[in-house]
């Protein structure tokens, strides 16, 4: 009887496991978008980060992802909790590319970007991304290098 009982427990507890696993699993949404750099390439370390705007934590690579879907073929993908952020590029050492713009310079996107990135576009104020879980928002471009 009790190795009956402990049978049965052990049976619903397996069954279950994999049920709270996945209600215990955190959710996280992509930010994806494209790349560019105010010259004739884009700069293998050009950093690309999103900052939640809750919490000031940072998700950042430098890993740049080649296909034709993105402006001049080189984009980002980054994995995130959900919230918002915003989402900037920078150079860890502007100077070894002859910019003239300090270390802490970020390009962000913007509504500078966001607008087209034209003369009217006066304001650069950067835009607040939206991520929820397991869902991607694309075309966050980091482009504006020009504020």
């Amino acid at each position: 009887m009790i190795l009956g009982r402990f049978c049965l427990i052990w049976l619903i507890c397996l069954l279950l496991a994999p049920c709270l696993g996945a209600a215990a699993a955190p959710q996280t949404g992509v930010i994806e978008g494209s790349l560019s750099y105010p010259s004739d390439f884009i700069p293998p370390d050009l950093t690309i980060c999103a900052e939640n705007l809750a919490t000031k934590k940072l998700y950042c690579t430098h890993k740049h992802l080649k296909a034709k879907k993105y402006q001049y073929q080189v984009g980002y993908k980054l994995t995130v909790p959900p919230g918002d952020y915003h989402v900037y590029a920078y150079l860890p050492d502007p100077a070894k590319y002859g910019a003239a713009f300090p270390k802490d310079y970020r390009a962000y996107y913007s509504e500078f970007v966001k607008c087209g990135m034209s003369v009217d576009c006066k304001s650069h104020a950067p835009m607040v991304v939206k991520v929820t879980g397991e869902g991607t928002v694309s075309g966050i471009d980091p482009q504006d290098w020009y504020k």
